[in-house]
């Protein structure tokens, strides 16, 4: 189901970016298509302007479109590319100068937009507190930053020394592996999974893995019918038959259970789930098999080492507060925040305090670390790989490019025709 969905979003995915492919590849056509048809116009017209002077203009017209066509056919062309795999000096501008591109990209950024006096001039008409205040003020929105403040907030355990913490940690939690009841401790677990259906999505990636390792074996598996078959029936391919219906039937079952929640299939492994439960805690082999893992497990090297890391992670879980200590932060930075966001909107004094205090950071926050942002602007475009990159600009822009294409062509015939015009005037008077 899964890998339905994984399907799903990876085919909008490639919709996307195809109908942007289409739109390029159908005016790439239009401009191809008009140039062809101004040649076929030239070539008619060349004939034809001999028995009729008239047609000279047409022609004029066609002979310069397609000139027009040809140069901006080239200029588009070579921004990608070598026009025909020729190459041409000064062409495949982008792939060429990819490197170059991202250099000057992240110099533009870092030049106009985190230089300390662009950040200050862009920051100073900003009522930063005021917004701050106004942002803090909408409804839920002060909860929600104190309970990520009260979640950060540490407890001091300096004085606690970590040896003896270690050495207590071991023996207890080791003591506590071997007296557990895990046979009974995984029942339960199994009965609170199992209970109103909680386990259907675990049931679902069974079904899920069992139709992809039909997928994965199935030569394995046509291999085994094939041997377990006689010569005659393989004569007449029966056992690729048999192996594809057997395939098709066990297929169609799967598909029928992934969609059926009272499948049989589905009931029998609910059944398996049950009778693996029951021998957990009626099975004495079963029981006595689980507890010996567990002595091995505790006793077990990597296992008594990572108890003994256990602390630095308590330590930090142990900085939380309570549940009621916690509501109790959480109500008084609420009650701060909300205070303090009202006090901002009602002081100017303190507002204008605290936007000169945010906007100085932002300057020596631009002066400290502007250049290295435009410099991870550069290092990433010079990490894209050529061929993708010219490739998804040009799905992106070349349709535009395209209408260059097309301006060409047509305004290559109107001045062609506008030159044909002017020089027919001079020469027949020179004439």
């Amino acid at each position: 189901m899964q890998n339905i969905n994984d399907k799903n979003k990876s085919e909008t995915s490639s919709n996307v970016v195809s109908d942007s492919s289409l739109a390029y590849k159908r005016m790439k056509s239009i401009a191809t298509g008009l140039f062809i048809i101004m040649t076929a116009i030239y070539v008619i017209s060349k004939f034809v302007e001999i028995k009729f002077h008239w047609v000279s203009y047409i022609r004029a017209f066609s002979e310069a479109a397609m000139v027009g066509a040809l140069a901006d056919w080239f200029a588009v062309t070579a921004l990608f590319r070598h026009p025909m795999g020729i190459p041409i000096p000064h062409t495949a501008i982008i792939p060429n100068s990819k490197d170059r591109i991202g250099e000057g990209l992240g110099s533009f950024i870092s030049r106009n937009f985190l230089q300390p006096e662009q950040v200050k001039k862009r920051l100073e008409p900003i009522d930063l507190a005021q917004y701050f205040a106004n942002w803090v003020l909408e409804p839920n929105r002060a909860r929600q930053i104190a309970n990520g403040i009260a979640s950060t907030i540490p407890r001091i355990m300096a004085l606690l020394k970590d040896g003896p913490i270690y050495n207590w940690l071991e023996s207890t939690i080791t003591d506590k592996l071997r007296n557990l009841d895990v046979a009974s401790l995984l029942a339960d677990a199994i009965g609170i999974l199992t209970s109103n259906n909680r386990h259907r999505p675990i049931v679902d990636l069974i079904i899920f893995h069992a139709d992809l390792a039909i997928n994965n074996y199935e030569p394995e598996f046509r291999e085994k019918v094939s041997n377990n078959t006689n010569w005659l029936p393989k004569l007449f391919s029966v056992d690729d038959t048999a192996a594809d219906s057997l395939l098709a039937s066990i297929r169609e079952t799967l598909r029928e259970a992934a969609h059926d929640p009272n499948h049989k299939l589905r009931n029998a492994i609910d059944d398996a789930i049950k009778h693996f439960q029951q021998n957990l805690r009626s099975d004495p082999n079963l029981r006595d098999n689980l507890k010996n893992w567990i002595i091995d497990f505790s006793e077990h090297p990597v296992v008594t080492n990572y108890i003994k890391g256990i602390w630095a992670d308590l330590k930090r879980d142990m900085s939380l507060p309570d549940a009621v200590r916690h509501e109790n932060i959480v109500n008084a930075l609420e009650n701060s925040l909300s205070d303090v966001a009202n006090s901002l909107l009602k002081d100017n004094e303190l507002r204008l305090s605290i936007n000169a205090r945010f906007k100085q950071w932002a300057v020596e926050l631009s002066a400290a670390q502007g250049e290295n942002v435009g410099k991870m602007v550069a290092d990433t475009i010079k990490s894209w790989d050529a061929t993708t990159t010219v490739n998804q600009i040009e799905n992106a822009v070349g349709r535009d490019l395209q209408y260059i294409r097309i301006n060409g062509t047509v305004i290559g015939g109107i001045v062609g025709l506008f030159i044909h015009i002017i020089s027919q005037i001079i020469f027949k008077h020179l004439g």
